[in-house]
């Protein structure tokens, strides 16, 4: 088994600073997608730029760029590759995603600001953004047939929202470890503010024990819309919420809106009994607001 960790994610969700991060930790080799880019293009004697505009009508740029992962994860050990599909082009790898809260990646990338994307503000950014996003998803699954934003298709999914990189990379670096040795880890590590209730607070808050919150307890949530939704650990993550802590372990239940959940409860018609005024009293209790919401908003929400 190589020592190969790939990380993927989201649009401002800092994979080149856990990266950074995360090798003070291994001292392993660090590859993004702008190295391959530069490799390639001064073997065919062009700028980045120049390279990038081919790109858009010459698919001959994306096959290159991808036989240079597959053949760096064939050759190359001890190493750390931020690339969006490396997970895809060496399955052997640890497969890391880094997940953001949209609003909290837009607002790094607009406070970056970057001479090459017209961001004027942090509005803009974000809808820059979910365009982005969407184009990426089409060309994927066109060129590729892959869900790029399938969290299946990783061993380990951290939000990055609110905790800082060196701590993501301890994480990274611990489970990683654990994989090496087959050992058991939770796949999933999420800020408790990102995850939506699927019952009322009231008669939670006042059945908090000591034992309500345990490290490395997971709780179990599911994925629908885009938004993780949990089903058993409430009172875990009020008491997370309570104490402060950063990130907590989860088991994603499913990611198919259709799977049912218990029977005749589907994970969609879960998630649709979620009511605004509900998401309301969750902040409230616990002082916090979420930065978005469910769009598609069901009958019960006002």
């Amino acid at each position: 088994m190589k020592n190969i960790i790939v990380m993927s994610g989201d649009i401002g969700s800092g994979k080149s600073s856990v990266a950074a991060a995360l090798k003070q930790m291994t001292g392993y080799d660090v590859i993004g997608t702008g190295t391959i880019q530069r490799a390639i293009a001064k073997r065919r004697g062009l700028t980045t730029l120049e390279l990038n505009k081919i790109s858009q009508t010459d698919r001959s740029i994306d096959d290159e760029i991808d036989s240079y992962v597959v053949e760096t994860g064939k050759t190359q050990d001890h190493l750390i590759l931020d690339s969006r599909l490396a997970w895809h082009f060496i399955p052997t790898a640890f497969k890391v995603f880094l997940s953001v809260d949209p609003v909290v990646g837009a607002e790094r990338v607009f406070n970056a600001s970057r001479n090459d994307e017209n961001n004027p503000s942090l509005e803009v950014t974000l809808e820059n953004n979910l365009k982005r996003q969407v184009i990426e998803d089409q060309r994927f699954q066109k060129l590729y047939n892959v869900n790029f934003r399938k969290y299946g298709n990783y061993d380990l999914i951290i939000d990055t929202s609110f905790t800082a990189p060196e701590v993501i990379a301890r994480k990274i670096k611990d489970c990683f470890d654990a994989w090496l040795s087959h050992s058991s880890y939770a796949s999933l590590w999420i800020a408790p503010r990102k995850l939506l209730p699927t019952q009322a607070i009231k008669g939670f808050t006042d059945k908090l024990t000591n034992d309500c919150i345990q490290e490395n307890q997971a709780i179990d949530v599911f994925v629908c819309n885009g938004f993780i939704y949990i089903r058993d650990g409430h009172k875990r993550t009020i008491a997370a919420h309570k104490a402060g802590v950063d990130l907590i372990p989860a088991k994603i239940l499913t990611e198919e809106p259709s799977d049912e959940l218990s029977p005749r409860l589907s994970a969609s018609k879960i998630a649709n009994d979620v009511t605004l005024p509900m998401l309301h009293d969750w902040e409230e209790t616990l002082g916090f607001k979420y930065t978005m919401y469910p769009e598609k908003a069901p009958a019960g929400f006002q």
